[in-house]
């Protein structure tokens, strides 16, 4: 394993890199505009990153919606419409902005643009782990998977639960 070098920052663990000074300008979050509709999976997956970020670094976030050319012009606009509305409602009134890739260099660079004018500023999780000094277990990401793997249990408690019933009523049925 190598050791960390203080002439070759690339080389620093995460940790040490975030100790040393070093911050992100930004993050994107990239969510296909194709999609019909906001599942579970999408909603998780957004919950988890925003207790990664913290609140005060979603002003450094760029929501990316890719994919446009899957959907019609006025279709992904009522999406994205939608998006701002609902699902991404909470990041943008936080500071996150919506941007769109449309699949050409140009609209990538738009988004790097944007990232690079930000003040670089520390994540919740790099936060809580480096300068609060908390367990992973402690960290607000964490927590969030905690809760969702609680909300999993209950969920397949109350189906063996009618499960259980249905098979009790059905074995009535066989005697």
């Amino acid at each position: 394993m190598r050791r960390a070098s203080k002439t070759h920052p690339h080389r620093l663990t995460r940790g040490t890199r975030y100790k040393a000074g070093m911050k992100l300008s930004g993050l994107i979050y990239v969510h296909r505009i194709s999609d019909v509709r906001m599942g579970g999976i999408s909603s998780r997956n957004f919950r988890m990153f925003r207790k990664l970020c913290g609140d005060d670094t979603l002003k450094n976030v760029v929501i990316v919606t890719n994919m446009w050319g899957e959907v019609g012009q006025a279709k992904g606009e009522m999406r994205e419409a939608e998006l701002k509305n609902k699902f991404f409602k909470p990041a943008l009134d936080k500071g996150a902005q919506m941007l769109r890739h449309d699949n050409t260099v140009e609209s990538a660079h738009n988004i790097l643009r944007h990232i690079i004018q930000n003040h670089p500023l520390p994540l919740k999780i790099q936060r809580e782990l480096v300068d609060e000094k908390k367990g992973l277990e402690q960290t607000a990401a964490a927590q969030e998977v905690e809760s969702q793997i609680q909300d999993l249990i209950q969920k397949h408690q109350a189906e063996m639960k009618q499960l259980q019933g249905e098979m009790q009523g059905s074995s009535l049925f066989l005697r």
